[in-house]
């Protein structure tokens, strides 16, 4: 199997060009078309939900193109600065995400089965679809399942606190006594 080379784009300059809201990769890719720009983070919803801030924006560098194999194709970077929240010390983190992706497209289950292994595939049954959801997709899987700080950038006074106050917990915990729901019974036995 032969997969098409990596797209390598031209780094990206200041001056980005109005992107589309919503796509149609197969005529786009018919066209080997080239969209550089922006798309504003607040357009990401799932997204955001992840992150600590909205703000921001996500660069895009991308080609929707044909394969020798004759699979369309979505090729380029993406780049953004995501705001996480540190699992460890609950302090804000600032993740730079730099993605390459390439991804092929199919318009239903049996064209996804009939294509050559090694293909990333997004199956694309009604168009256009919003370029935003692909973008988007493609973020939230380079994204951590649990963010954290290096150890040396992590505010170690809130993971030592953390760590006081978790372990206080469980002493007051363990100290309580518990009652036995049998003492009611041992007092009625006493009493005959």
């Amino acid at each position: 199997m032969r997969v098409a080379p990596r797209y390598n784009p031209p780094p990206m300059s200041g001056q980005h060009q109005r992107l589309p809201l919503e796509v149609d990769p197969f005529r786009l890719a018919t066209r080997e078309e080239h969209l550089q720009g922006t798309i504003p983070l607040k357009q990401m919803k799932r997204l955001i939900s992840a992150l600590s801030s909205g703000d921001g924006e996500v660069y895009i560098d991308v080609v929707f193109s044909v394969d020798i194999n004759r699979v369309v194709l979505l090729t380029g970077k993406i780049k953004t600065d995501a705001k996480l929240i540190c699992q460890r010390c609950m302090g804000e983190m600032d993740l730079p995400v730099a993605i390459d992706f390439q991804l092929a497209f199919a318009r239903s289950e049996a064209e996804m089965e009939r294509l050559p292994e090694g293909y990333e595939v997004t199956l694309i049954e009604d168009t256009p679809v919003m370029l935003s959801d692909i973008i988007e997709d493609e973020i939230l899987l380079a994204l951590p399942a649990i963010p954290k700080h290096l150890d040396e950038d992590c505010s170690s006074d809130n993971v030592a606190e953390s760590w006081n106050s978790q372990s206080a917990n469980e002493t007051n915990t363990e100290s309580v006594e518990q009652e036995n729901p049998f003492d009611i019974l041992a007092s009625l036995k006493t009493d005959k």
